[in-house]
């Protein structure tokens, strides 16, 4: 089965309720619109990732034979965690405030709901939490400590190695960009992307910044040609991507990071045993309680290993060049 995002599996749902309901999850989480998501009927995920390439391939001699050879392939395997939350409301505030009332109470679920499983895709740690995937930084990691660059394999580029970071080199994204194979997607903090409309009106940095409205007259910005996404933005849970990090040189906990990814089924994709599941159980028998569950077994592969990277030790400073 082709992977596919929550907006368009949310078209064919039939149950417009429900329907509804699962739209709500990409309107708290931009990145949850976009991410595909790849099934797995078992609960597990089995592929085969590149480890490396036949080294076969040369040049020979008349009356010589070619060489031989094999590429190394690794035999991964991923699996899926159950997400779930009932939302109960008194039927009394249904009854003083009508259908409306468990309809807040829904998108305020939908909400919660969407925001854990951002940080989780993006923070979660197997290791620390036998219930939840590991997320996208605990798996970018460097190769022999190289975070400058030079060692192409290294999934970690710091955008300065002083002490307690720097603002955002463009040129540094520049580089991050290079290291991922075809990347579609940038998450950073709100924050950093409130500063690239200023950047954009600096004509010695703004010319690859594209900052425009959608057809619903939503803000988009993009950065050679990639769109920039932040996943949720203020609200009670906090920035998503927050400064609380210690730079590569060292020194407070001041920075963030900036992700350079490719959203596709073979780069960064959601896993799931079956589409997202919303049930209205109505009136409990409890005759007091109307109960909506939501559950979505899900987890995460990141099937080419070049096709994230994590941009770090960034400062909330306007944008350099």
């Amino acid at each position: 089965m082709p992977a596919i995002t929550l907006p368009e599996y949310a078209k064919g749902v039939e149950d417009q309720k429900v329907r509804a309901i699962i739209e709500l999850f990409p309107e708290s989480v931009d990145f949850m619109g976009v991410i595909p998501f790849m099934s797995a009927p078992s609960g597990s995920y089995r592929y085969m990732e590149e480890g490396a390439l036949p080294d076969n391939v040369g040049f020979r001699a008349l009356n010589e034979g070619p060489s031989a050879g094999y590429g190394l392939m690794l035999d991964k395997v991923e699996k899926t965690f159950p997400m779930a939350g009932n939302l109960d409301v008194d039927r009394r505030l249904i009854a003083r405030q009508g259908m409306d009332a468990k309809s807040r109470q829904e998108r305020m679920q939908a909400k919660k709901f969407a925001s854990v499983w951002a940080q989780t895709t993006f923070f979660g740690d197997n290791q620390a939490n036998s219930r939840e995937y590991t997320g996208v930084k605990p798996r970018l990691k460097s190769v022999g400590g190289s975070t400058d660059g030079s060692n192409y394999r290294s999934r970690i580029l710091a955008n300065s190695a002083s002490s307690g970071g720097a603002a955002l080199s463009l040129a540094q994204l520049d580089r991050a960009i290079d290291l991922v194979e075809n990347p579609n997607a940038i998450i950073m903090p709100l924050a950093i992307k409130g500063r690239f409309p200023a950047a954009q009106r600096n004509t010695q940095i703004g010319g690859f910044i594209n900052v425009q409205a959608d057809e619903f007259g939503k803000e988009q910005v993009s950065y050679r040609g990639i769109r920039i996404y932040t996943g949720y933005g203020v609200g009670p849970f906090g920035e998503f991507l927050p400064f609380n990090e210690v730079a590569v040189g060292g020194g407070s906990a001041v920075t963030t990071s900036i992700y350079v990814m490719r959203f596709s089924e073979d780069g960064v994709c959601a896993l799931e045993q079956q589409p997202m599941e919303v049930h209205d159980y109505g009136l409990l028998e409890d005759g007091f309680t109307h109960r909506t569950n939501v559950e979505h077994d899900v987890g995460l592969m990141i099937c080419d290993p070049f096709s994230a990277l994590r941009l770090s030790s960034i400062t909330n400073a306007p944008i350099a060049a």
